[in-house]
């Protein structure tokens, strides 16, 4: 197609010309205009190049005319007009020209960053994007060879090379430096030059976009190569923080499934421990109604009496705890901490006290191991008997009958530290990831009774001391817990 127009726009120079000396070689006809029309023309159509030789073709062929008339009467208003035609020509075919040049090259760069930005809107890893960005740069700009570094936190990622030379364009434009031109790489026998320019967002450095061609890269696409390299690190910044945003949304809705699934677990296990918690509380208080009423109907010996009297306070007391944790357990769901008054508790007694309570029991061989002149515990003694009789209870609970049950206390630094280890079922991996979750019970806990506040309770009136709690656990071997408690200075 642009061969055709060329072809007419010679031929309607050569037809205006000859027109014009048809009519009497006048260098003032109105023919001459015509002229403008073939160069505009050319200049649209083939840039700086066709409007110069467009406007070049029409000056030799109208100087024909020009001339002869100038020669004949000198500076006349009618070759004074054709000079002025002259100007006119010239202009039209060199502005022309070079004014689609600029508009053609403009929208090619505008072509290139939106192909690049298309380019990075499907690929999220940074390797991939690059990759993309630099086979649509050596396609666009037709290059020899396009390089790419990009700071990724504390490492570089590089395409188009293996790495980055210490002392290279790159690394110096990289170090924060300015836009570097090598003008003779001196590989070929064609001179090699490379333009490398920062790839900079908000003032910041992130990058280098290096560019190596075969021949000219003058001042003009050094100035363009620049723009393109601000526009390459904006559209890699979106990508990289579009990238980000799905990562962000992503790990929002796992958190968000895991909360929901956390929830339902949370809702299902408070119905259990309401099935739970109304056994329990209804267990101890039919023992005392039932030993009340046979207290106030008969007449009975005092052994019995006394039997009957100590089964009640047992009762008693266990509804006493089970209440106490209900109420515990109120308070940590409301974000307050336990009450507590602290004095100096003697650690061996404590032990020697809970032990003495859980003997006779399912277990019979309940044994205290303090150290020697081991000092008093900084607590309360209310919260240290309730974290004892939970810990050494559970212990007793799930222990086979002829097993032992080891209490142990030792100095830690300014801790003292309290085991209570047992040879019973133990307790799975999964769920001793959450046995000090509220309400959670350990499954496969057979006909063992419990309402799944206990250890919640512990480890909450442990921290509230000060102090730190763990369970570790071997399934058919036993269980060991281990809590600290602040000693008295």
């Amino acid at each position: 197609m642009r061969r055709g127009l060329g072809a007419v726009a010679a031929l309607t120079l050569a037809l205006v010309t000859a027109l014009i000396a048809q009519g009497g070689g006048d260098p003032a006809s109105a023919l001459r205009h015509v002229y403008l029309i073939p160069v505009a023309a050319l200049a649209l159509a083939f840039g700086r190049l066709g409007g110069t030789l467009g406007a070049g073709a029409t000056l030799v062929l109208y100087a024909s005319v020009v001339l002869p008339a100038l020669e004949r009467s000198g500076l006349t208003p009618e070759t004074m007009e054709g000079l002025v035609t002259f100007a006119l020509v010239g202009g039209v075919g060199a502005l022309g020209g070079t004014l689609t040049t600029r508009a053609r090259r403009q929208r090619a760069r505008y072509e290139t960053i939106l192909t690049v930005q298309r380019a990075l809107a499907d690929v999220t890893p940074l390797e991939a994007a690059l990759r993309s960005v630099r086979a649509v740069l050596l396609d666009r700009l037709r290059a020899a060879d396009v390089g790419l570094v990009v700071r990724d936190g504390e490492r570089e990622v590089v395409v188009g090379a293996e790495r980055v030379v210490a002392g290279s364009v790159a690394a110096r434009v990289l170090a924060g430096g300015p836009s570097v031109f090598v003008p003779d790489t001196g590989s070929g026998r064609r001179p090699r030059r490379v333009f490398a320019t920062p790839l900079v967002v908000a003032g910041q450095p992130i990058g280098v976009l290096a560019v190596e061609r075969v021949g000219e890269l003058g001042d003009e696409e050094r100035a363009a190569l620049e723009a393109l390299g601000a526009h390459v690190a904006v559209a890699l910044e979106n990508a990289r923080l579009t990238s980000r945003a799905r990562r962000f949304a992503d790990e929002l809705e796992a958190r968000v499934a895991t909360a929901t699934r956390h929830l339902e677990e949370l809702d299902r296990a408070k119905s259990a421990f309401v099935a739970v918690a109304s056994h329990e509380l209804r267990t101890p208080l039919t023992a005392l109604r039932g030993f009340s009423e046979i207290l106030a109907a008969r007449s009975l010996a005092p052994d019995e009496v006394r039997r009957m009297a100590g089964i009640m306070g047992a009762e008693a007391a266990r509804l006493g705890r089970i209440v106490s944790d209900l109420l515990d357990l109120s308070r940590l769901e409301r974000g307050l901490e336990p009450t507590l008054h602290r004095v100096p508790v003697a650690v061996e007694g404590a032990l020697t006290a809970t032990a003495d309570l859980f003997r006779g029991g399912a277990v019979d061989t309940i044994v205290v191991d303090c150290a020697p002149a081991l000092p008093p515990a900084d607590a309360d003694p209310d919260a240290l008997e309730r974290i004892l009789a939970n810990v050494v209870g559970n212990a007793v609970k799930y222990s086979p009958p002829d097993s032992e049950v080891r209490l142990r206390a030792r100095r830690a630094g300014a801790m003292i530290e309290i085991e209570v280890t047992d040879h019973g079922a133990g307790i799975a991996g999964a769920a001793l990831a959450r046995i000090f979750e509220p309400y959670y019970r350990a499954p496969d806990v057979g006909a063992v009774r419990g309402t799944g506040l206990g250890l919640a309770v512990v480890k909450a009136l442990v921290e509230a001391h000060g102090g730190s709690i763990r369970i570790e656990s071997t399934l058919h071997v036993g269980t060991r817990v281990t809590f600290s408690l602040p000693a008295v200075p």
